[in-house]
């Protein structure tokens, strides 16, 4: 029972380092970039959409992407209330369940040691917990992603190929989170299988995984099918997949991803570093070492980021847990006698220090995130003061993320000009505010956000 708790204690410490990093201050900031819609998309699924079709507004289906992860963030919304917290509350949950599932897989390739020191590198990467901070379809793909490498690492540590089979599930789970990224694991997985001498166990995954994780996920793509035909397969496959491939969205230079690690992945590149500088040692297969397998992961997944030319930061959220493993390998070598006896004396203090910091950063009067735009506290300040029946009011002019973001803070989807009948009794909120002051009186202006009255004259071109 004590070296029950023991381990239970150590492998806690990463997952308190993790809140620690994550939790205070959840509430600062704004929705911005991605999450604004897609806190908008998946709290409108659980409050008058669809659950099965995610919809942009009443009137716009939004078919970029599917929709498990949008599920989530929306139930938590719909639930708990609309706030930039609730949003980002299932984004930490789903990076201590990566942090969890790393740190197992880890455990069947290496040491606790190297498991429990890869959960405490995982923890304080800045790429990593900075992403909690938004809604991140990336964090839930890779929720369920490192649940299959769990999976596959369990099997090939036991030689069960009901495992291989049962990684399927969340592969097509991942599926439901993110278009196509998660098959990638395919191929992966296979490489280790031969690496670790498990090759017997690749038909499983070929002819058992695969077809699984297909299944997983193809009702949903099928139903979409049925019911929006080519508007979604054009959309869906067309924009979001191909088109992206193709490099016609966004198109940045080989070295992006390179780049970013080198800048951000400090102090732990010194370790990865040294890791790979050091020959294998120890009574466990070098062929079965967290240093090799996170090598082959990395390596594999930095080539095919590199080779596809939308490259975001959060696209190379994967790469975080395994480059963690070759960092763990490396530090859990340094011929540092004091940090082998701190270890074996259960990191004595790291856990106690880890939650008062939690506590002690959350109660302190500090910002660490700016707040809501001032242009967006001027509107709302200006409808509640002058009694804004929301009900005149309509868009022109406006970007999905402005549209979506006046939902959350009204939980009204406002109707375009082209979708009224008669605007003559209707107000307009606009974002061209300069250009519409040159022609109208605005009722409100606040930089680039207006309200006209539409009245008789004609609407802004």
């Amino acid at each position: 029972m004590p070296g029950a708790f023991r381990t239970l204690k150590l492998y806690l410490i990463p997952i308190v380092l993790l809140l620690a990093v994550t939790l205070p201050k959840l509430g600062q900031g704004d929705y911005r970039r991605d999450t604004v819609r897609y806190a908008a998309v998946g709290h409108y699924m659980w409050n008058g959409g669809s659950l099965l079709a995610p919809y942009f507004n009443p009137e716009t289906p939004y078919f970029n992407k599917p929709p498990l992860a949008l599920l989530i963030h929306g139930w938590f919304l719909k639930q708990f209330g609309v706030s930039v917290a609730n949003a980002r509350i299932p984004s930490v949950l789903a990076a201590v369940g990566v942090l969890v599932f790393s740190m197992l897989a880890c455990r069947q390739f290496g040491s606790r040691a190297e498991a429990v020191t890869s959960g405490i590198v995982l923890a304080l990467t800045y790429q990593f917990f900075r992403r909690t901070r938004e809604i991140s379809l990336d964090f839930w793909q890779l929720f369920f992603v490192m649940l299959a490498v769990y999976c596959v690492a369990f099997a090939i540590r036991r030689n069960y190929a009901r495992a291989v089979l049962l990684s399927g599930i969340p592969i097509g789970l991942a599926l439901l989170c993110k278009p196509m990224n998660a098959l990638v694991t395919i191929p992966i997985f296979a490489a280790w299988l031969v690496v670790t001498r498990r090759s017997g166990l690749i038909a499983w995954l070929v002819l058992g995984a695969l077809p699984l994780a297909v299944a997983v996920a193809a009702p949903w793509h099928f139903a979409m099918y049925a019911q929006f035909g080519a508007q979604f397969t054009n959309q869906y496959f067309g924009h979001e997949v191909v088109d992206r491939a193709r490099g016609l969205l966004v198109q940045e230079p080989l070295h992006f991803y390179a780049a970013s690690i080198a800048a951000s992945y400090w102090p732990w590149a010194a370790a990865v570093g040294f890791a790979l500088s050091r020959k294998s040692s120890g009574c466990r297969p070098a062929r079965r070492s967290p240093r090799l397998l996170g090598g082959i992961w990395a390596i594999a997944l930095l080539v095919a980021l590199t080779a596809f030319p939308d490259k975001k930061e959060n696209y190379a959220l994967p790469l975080y847990p395994m480059l963690s493993w070759i960092a763990a390998w490396g530090l859990c070598r340094i011929p540092w006698r004091q940090l082998r006896d701190w270890y074996r004396r259960g990191l004595v203090w790291l856990l106690p220090a880890s939650a008062a910091a939690l506590l002690i950063v959350s109660l302190l009067p500090i910002q660490l995130q700016r707040g809501p735009p001032e242009k967006w506290t001027r509107l709302m300040n200006w409808m509640q003061a002058n009694n804004v029946d929301i009900s005149r009011l309509a868009w022109s002019e406006l970007d999905r993320n402005t549209i979506c973001y006046f939902y959350l803070r009204t939980g009204v989807w406002l109707p375009s000009v082209r979708s009224v009948s008669d605007i003559n009794d209707r107000w307009l909120l606009l974002t061209n505010a300069k250009r519409v002051q040159s022609q109208d009186q605005a009722l409100f202006s606040a930089d680039d956000l207006a309200i006209i009255a539409a009245g008789s004259r004609p609407l802004p071109e």
